[in-house]
């Protein structure tokens, strides 16, 4: 299903606006530097070399978009032509200069990668937190600005609870966020990544994981019933004969098991000469 497009986007970035301060150039290829606030973390070299080819091929068809800070151009949006760029060896590159806060840099820079779907989940919920956290704005704000429900993106701020291993997993693309959100039902790290291990190891479903989780937690079922009276009367009755705690465990197929416990080798060999009828 195709993620839905979120907020304005690049073509309210470059297109139809008033250039006023904003100028079209072609900028030193060495003289632009990466978004500070980049919420993508890894760049595929494969991906970035077929870029580079098309590139060769037909040019640059949308500019890169920066800003001026301290003297220096820096990335908001075209982070993988300027990367592409490089490995071409290009001198120059067409970019349009704006002049952004530095949250807006932040939002507009994650609004373009979720666009663009480069973005995993952990990738998204780290740029929200760090665009709330510059921003100083509320989760209703952050929403509206990204396009966002107010509901997905304090889900996507509920990952960051998650494990650090769980996380790692989500980057790595070996679970979704639907399973993310399913652990996030657990009510313990240690649960959390016994679950995941399951789903990773036997490759499960959203709705299986979510099955599992229900598992994890008792799945929302029945209490389980008693001890058999049976068995109790049993454990008593062995418990007063043999004078020290006695546990019978009996599975529906009729097998089972006998415990008797003991405190020390004197009682241990006083209940070897019981059960064995040593005098």
């Amino acid at each position: 299903m195709k993620r839905k497009v979120l907020g304005k986007g690049i073509a309210a970035i470059i297109a139809n606006e008033p250039l006023g301060k904003n100028r079209l150039v072609d900028l030193d290829v060495d003289s632009i530097h990466p978004n500070p606030f980049q919420p993508r973390k890894a760049f595929a070299k494969n991906a970035l070399q077929q870029l580079a080819d098309s590139m060769r091929e037909d040019g640059v068809i949308q500019p890169v978009v920066v800003y001026k800070r301290d003297g220096k151009y820096l990335l908001v949006v075209g982070e993988r032509r300027w990367r592409a760029a490089q490995l071409l060896k290009w001198e120059k590159i067409p970019a349009v200069i704006k002049e952004f806060s530095d949250s807006d840099v932040m939002a507009k820079a994650l609004i373009e990668n979720i666009q663009r779907e480069e973005l995993n989940a952990m990738e998204i919920a780290e740029g929200i937190e760090a665009l709330i956290s510059q921003s100083g704005e509320g989760q209703q704000e952050a929403a509206e600005r990204l396009g966002m429900h107010r509901a997905t993106l304090a889900n996507f701020l509920r990952l960051l609870r998650l494990p650090a291993p769980i996380k790692e997993a989500i980057i790595q693309g070996r679970l979704d966020q639907g399973h993310a959100r399913a652990l996030l039902a657990l009510k313990n790290e240690g649960d959390m990544l016994a679950a995941a291990a399951q789903i990773m190891r036997k490759d499960l479903s959203v709705r299986q994981a979510e099955m599992l989780v229900k598992n994890y937690n008792g799945g929302g079922s029945k209490e389980k019933p008693g001890p058999d009276p049976d068995i109790v009367k049993m454990e008593n009755r062995l418990t007063h004969s043999l004078a020290t705690k006695v546990k019978l465990v009996c599975a529906k197929t009729g097998q089972g098991k006998v415990e008797i416990f003991f405190n020390s080798l004197a009682e241990f060999e006083r209940l070897y000469a019981i059960l064995s009828k040593e005098k």
